[in-house]
């Protein structure tokens, strides 16, 4: 299966196990569609073992990461003083009295939830593109289907 948007490195350490790190800032427009590709990568992953992921020293077979942080769309990456963007659940206000600060990029707040496949609903800031970070790794059996699956390296 072909990812548009997320474009794997790998790294795999002397007992087996095997990281991938996917980095993705696309223009705000293809914001929804990052987020279905992440998506289609962690339902198959929650797929593969039905105990989840966890630890690999406990005995998980898989686990992962995500960070995701908003940021302004062109070369204006400014709010106006006590302006504020809310993602997720969290709120980020720009400070100062009357001046313009830079308060971007501000985390988002996103959440996945595996019943579903799907991410919990967020407000997603208007103008604003989504830089997201995302890390799987998994044991030997894992990394071998995660390769079939996705055409990993």
């Amino acid at each position: 299966m072909n990812l548009q948007l997320l474009d794997f490195d790998c790294t795999e350490d002397a007992d087996g196990v095997v990281c991938w790190d996917a980095l993705a800032q696309p223009e705000a427009r293809h914001n929804a569609a990052l987020l279905q590709e992440v998506s289609q990568v962690l339902v198959w992953a929650f797929g593969i073992d039905p105990r989840g992921p966890g630890a690999l020293e406990d005995g998980a077979s898989w686990d992962w990461d995500l960070q995701a942080r908003w940021h302004r769309s062109g070369s204006d990456s400014a709010l106006s003083s006590g302006s504020a963007l809310s993602s997720g659940s969290g709120t980020a206000t720009a400070k100062a009295s009357g001046h313009i600060t830079h308060a971007l990029p501000v985390p988002a707040h996103l959440r996945f939830n595996p019943g579903t496949g799907q991410f919990d609903p967020f407000e997603s800031p208007p103008h604003h593109r989504l830089e997201l970070s995302l890390s799987l790794s998994g044991t030997p059996a894992f990394a071998h289907a995660f390769r079939d699956q996705w055409g990993a390296p």
